[in-house]
């Protein structure tokens, strides 16, 4: 088992809503890039993540074989990506929001069991994996692309100094990689 503990997964992912949130509100005046995802999209890409997680790890709760991460992540991000190409910051926000606190509730229950998502080897692995570094890495590419490279190289630095503080391992931390 990793050396991080359950409250300190529970304490990054809620700070990981509160970046979120930060930035959804932010994001509501933010004019239209000709580069990059918008954020609604951006959003929406989290949400569709953590609704794939969430999935599987309910399968592993009920003893079922996972589902699991796609095998063509290229073709699953641009089916999604087409699927949410009208969608609101409003909508993909919540949702995303909505999927952490249902990873969160199966945390709380499931714990950090074995649990194959990616490189990572437990459920604790696969939740910074998916809900953590993955959005804050998005976020960054996001400021980056807008022109704020401080913001996204800070984003970086604050992940991955938090990253280091619990002990995540390196099949968390080479997401950023």
């Amino acid at each position: 088992m990793a050396g991080f503990t359950d409250p300190e997964i529970t304490l990054l992912l809620e700070d990981e809503r509160e970046a979120e949130r930060r930035f959804v509100a932010e994001a509501v005046s933010e004019p239209d890039f000709p580069r990059g995802w918008s954020a609604a999209l951006l959003m929406a890409h989290i949400a569709s993540w953590r609704t794939r997680l969430r999935d599987s790890l309910i399968e592993a709760s009920r003893g079922l074989p996972i589902s699991g991460p796609p095998s063509d992540i290229d073709a699953y991000n641009a089916a999604e990506l087409a699927r949410n190409a009208r969608i609101s910051l409003e909508a993909a926000a919540s949702e995303a929001d909505t999927r952490l606190g249902d990873l969160l509730d199966l945390w709380a229950s499931f714990g950090n069991r074995p649990f194959a998502w990616f490189t990572a080897t437990t459920a604790g692995e696969a939740l910074l994996r998916n809900s953590y570094i993955h959005p804050r890495r998005h976020l960054a590419e996001h400021y980056v692309e807008r022109g704020d490279r401080s913001r996204g190289a800070q984003i970086k630095d604050e992940t991955m100094a938090a990253l280091r503080r619990i002990g995540a391992p390196e099949s968390v931390t080479s997401v950023w990689s």
